[in-house]
Protein backbone atom coordinates (compact mmCIF):
# COMPACT_ATOMS: atom_id res chain seq x y z
CA UNK A 1 0.00 0.00 0.00
CA UNK A 2 1.32 3.19 -0.65
CA UNK A 3 1.03 5.87 1.50
CA UNK A 4 0.88 9.60 0.50
CA UNK A 5 2.33 12.78 1.73
CA UNK A 6 -1.21 13.68 2.88
CA UNK A 7 -1.96 10.47 4.73
CA UNK A 8 1.29 10.92 6.45
CA UNK A 9 0.33 14.65 7.37
CA UNK A 10 -2.99 13.01 8.66
CA UNK A 11 -1.63 10.62 10.72
CA UNK A 12 0.56 13.03 12.25
CA UNK A 13 -1.59 15.18 13.29
CA UNK A 14 -4.28 12.77 14.79
CA UNK A 15 -1.19 11.71 16.57
CA UNK A 16 0.06 14.58 17.49
CA UNK A 17 3.45 14.42 16.17
CA UNK A 18 5.15 16.83 14.20
CA UNK A 19 7.15 15.49 10.88
CA UNK A 20 9.75 17.89 9.47
CA UNK A 21 8.96 18.58 5.58
CA UNK A 22 12.44 17.19 4.96
CA UNK A 23 11.64 13.61 6.86
CA UNK A 24 8.34 13.96 4.85
CA UNK A 25 9.84 11.27 1.98
CA UNK A 26 11.45 9.23 4.70
CA UNK A 27 8.04 8.85 6.75
CA UNK A 28 5.75 7.71 3.38
CA UNK A 29 8.47 5.26 2.72
CA UNK A 30 8.72 3.49 6.03
CA UNK A 31 4.89 3.51 6.39
CA UNK A 32 4.33 2.34 3.19
CA UNK A 33 7.09 -0.87 3.84
CA UNK A 34 5.35 -1.71 7.11
CA UNK A 35 1.26 -1.34 5.41
CA UNK A 36 3.48 -3.86 2.71
CA UNK A 37 5.19 -6.42 4.67
CA UNK A 38 1.40 -7.10 6.78
CA UNK A 39 -0.45 -7.07 3.70
CA UNK A 40 2.25 -10.05 3.44
CA UNK A 41 1.66 -11.46 6.30
CA UNK A 42 -1.96 -11.36 6.09
CA UNK A 43 -1.82 -13.18 2.94
CA UNK A 44 0.15 -16.22 4.26
CA UNK A 45 -1.38 -16.90 7.29
CA UNK A 46 -4.76 -18.69 6.91
CA UNK A 47 -6.96 -18.60 9.84
CA UNK A 48 -9.67 -20.70 8.40
CA UNK A 49 -9.11 -23.56 10.45
CA UNK A 50 -8.31 -21.70 13.37
CA UNK A 51 -10.82 -22.83 16.59
CA UNK A 52 -11.72 -19.80 19.22
CA UNK A 53 -10.32 -20.71 22.08
CA UNK A 54 -10.95 -19.50 26.16
CA UNK A 55 -11.92 -19.99 29.41
CA UNK A 56 -15.83 -20.69 30.40
CA UNK A 57 -16.41 -16.99 30.99
CA UNK A 58 -15.02 -14.14 33.36
CA UNK A 59 -12.63 -11.98 33.07
CA UNK A 60 -9.09 -13.11 34.05
CA UNK A 61 -7.73 -9.68 34.64
CA UNK A 62 -7.99 -7.27 37.99
CA UNK A 63 -11.06 -6.70 39.53
CA UNK A 64 -12.70 -3.09 38.87
CA UNK A 65 -11.78 -1.23 41.50
CA UNK A 66 -11.90 2.87 41.92
CA UNK A 67 -8.62 4.27 42.61
CA UNK A 68 -7.25 7.87 42.58
CA UNK A 69 -6.62 9.67 39.32
CA UNK A 70 -5.83 12.81 37.49
CA UNK A 71 -7.89 16.14 38.80
CA UNK A 72 -10.12 16.63 35.98
CA UNK A 73 -8.09 20.28 35.42
CA UNK A 74 -4.85 18.21 35.39
CA UNK A 75 -6.91 16.32 32.11
CA UNK A 76 -8.15 19.25 30.86
CA UNK A 77 -4.42 21.07 30.51
CA UNK A 78 -3.43 18.10 28.07
CA UNK A 79 -6.53 18.64 25.40
CA UNK A 80 -5.64 20.30 22.55
CA UNK A 81 -9.16 22.11 22.69
CA UNK A 82 -11.92 21.92 25.51
CA UNK A 83 -15.33 24.05 25.90
CA UNK A 84 -16.35 24.65 29.82
CA UNK A 85 -15.12 21.64 31.42
CA UNK A 86 -14.93 19.51 28.79
CA UNK A 87 -12.44 18.43 25.90
CA UNK A 88 -13.44 19.12 22.77
CA UNK A 89 -12.53 15.85 20.43
CA UNK A 90 -12.90 15.25 16.51
CA UNK A 91 -16.37 14.03 15.54
CA UNK A 92 -16.18 10.40 14.71
CA UNK A 93 -20.04 9.43 14.21
CA UNK A 94 -21.78 11.44 11.42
Amino acid sequence: MEITRETAQYVAKLSRLEIAEEDMDGVCKGLSSILGYMDEINASIDTDAVTVSGGGGGCPLRPDTVAPSMSRAMLLDNAPERADETPVVPRVVE
